[in-house]
């Protein structure tokens, strides 16, 4: 819900409006409004939600919306089973979090799974910081390997499933260059001496996640602070990671993706810790 002061209260209540309405709300928080800035269908729908009253938007929402393009620590994720996916931006500002997501259906084509349509009706949480993975885990698929607590396998407990030097290549880019595209299954077709077990992570398995964590370095600039994959082939839990170099395909423990999505965003805010007070010095 919303305070009466207008203040996003941290309760991970879920707002639902369409996506028109949303960027409706970020353009006139912006000072950029949208054509629809002016409809009055528009402004039902964000006072409804608890973001407006009349047609202006409650003063703490309109502070937080325009502070969320350029929130320190900045998070991607989609998440995939079967043919449906969830895309959410996350914004983390101080003492606030935003998270929003929306439905995609997708359709399976032999090297990658495509979006048919986008539902009209985006989510808008609201949450503490401190209950990022609260928030997280409630737009992964319903899997416990997945949605399981914060844990990091032991080394001598991960299993490496090797790449053929021949496929890394094109893995490698296929990561690099998309990291959270939906699967790179191309990557069957250019080695089919896969072994069977790596060929069905690479094809994506029933459910995957990609995440994506950025640290606002500058007002223009995003930096990159980590990024992985994640598939479930029936039970197990696989993480793909890759640099230009080299891939890893390894299979671990429920709990590595929350494991690593804290580890990514204390990374994060170190960073955006040390660039504030290198500017300090100056």
């Amino acid at each position: 819900m919303t305070s009466q002061t207008g203040e996003p209260q941290r309760s991970a209540t879920i707002r639902r409006m369409t996506q028109a309405a949303f960027d409706s709300a970020v353009g006139v928080a912006t000072g950029e409004p949208t054509a629809g800035a002016e409809d009055p269908a528009l402004w039902a729908e964000l006072e409804t939600a608890g973001l407006a009253a009349g047609r202006a938007l409650l003063p703490a929402w309109s502070d937080a919306l325009a502070a969320s393009l350029a929130a320190p620590v900045q998070i991607k994720i989609v998440a995939r089973e079967g043919e449906v996916s969830f895309e959410s931006e996350i914004s983390l500002l101080p003492g606030l979090g935003l998270c929003r997501t929306q439905r995609v259906a997708l359709r399976t084509t032999p090297t990658a799974y495509e979006p048919v349509s986008r539902e009209e009706a985006v989510e808008l949480v609201a949450f503490p910081p401190e209950e990022l993975w609260l928030a997280v885990r409630r737009v992964l698929p319903p899997r416990d390997a997945l949605r399981a607590p914060q844990h990091v396998t032991p080394p001598s407990r991960q299993r490496d499933l090797k790449v053929a030097p021949e496929a890394v290549e094109h893995l490698a880019a296929r990561l690099e260059g998309d990291p959270l595209g939906r699967t790179p299954a191309e990557i069957l077709e250019t080695a089919p001496e896969l072994d069977p077990e790596l060929r069905a992570v690479l094809a994506g398995g029933s459910a995957e996640v990609a995440l994506l964590v950025g640290a606002v370095t500058s007002p223009d600039d995003v930096t990159p602070v980590g990024a992985c994959r994640w598939t479930v082939v029936g039970e197990q839990l696989y993480s793909l990671r890759s640099t230009p170099e080299s891939v890893a395909v390894v299979a671990v423990e429920d709990g590595d993706l929350a494991a690593d999505l804290i580890w990514y965003v204390t990374g994060a805010y170190d960073l955006v810790s040390e660039i504030a007070t290198r500017a300090a010095r100056r």
